[in-house]
């Protein structure tokens, strides 16, 4: 256990320290490293609500979920070998986002709260992704 939460933690520094250019895609994000990034922005946890056994669905889901309430902050999926990210944001912020080459209204979310980032293919960078983490940690944290 303890081996686990040190390669955790050690992940994470090296994500806070390493420089991701996501409007010249000089580095491409990876799904891990962009879990890592919500969770360490967040006070949340990583889930599957949607891939069980039974399941049709044929992308894998990752819900990254307040501790307080269970809502959902973020879901991370790829589809189409493609790095995407859906975020709840005001409808006024996620109108003036949705001009940003690579945002688009949210894949199977209420098109009026919810964004989806293309996150490798997008000019959003890095700290405007991160405000808009935050944004949708605060929108659904109530």
């Amino acid at each position: 256990m303890v081996t686990v939460f040190v390669s955790a933690f050690l992940h994470i520094i090296k994500l806070e320290h390493q420089k991701y250019d996501l409007n010249k895609g000089s580095k491409l994000m990876n799904k891990r490293e962009l879990i890592d990034l919500v969770l360490h922005e967040t006070t949340s946890f990583e889930d599957y609500p949607f891939n069980g056994e039974h399941s049709h669905e044929t992308i894998e889901w990752t819900a990254i979920k307040h501790l307080s309430n269970k809502k959902i902050i973020a879901l991370i999926f790829e589809k189409d070998h493609e790095l995407l990210i859906d975020l709840k944001l005001t409808p006024e912020h996620g109108e003036i986002m949705r001009k940003t080459r690579g945002v688009f209204p949210g894949y199977h979310m209420n098109k009026t709260h919810w964004n989806t980032i293309s996150v490798n293919q997008t000019d959003v960078g890095l700290t405007e992704l991160v405000n808009m983490i935050h944004e949708s940690a605060v929108l659904t944290g109530k």
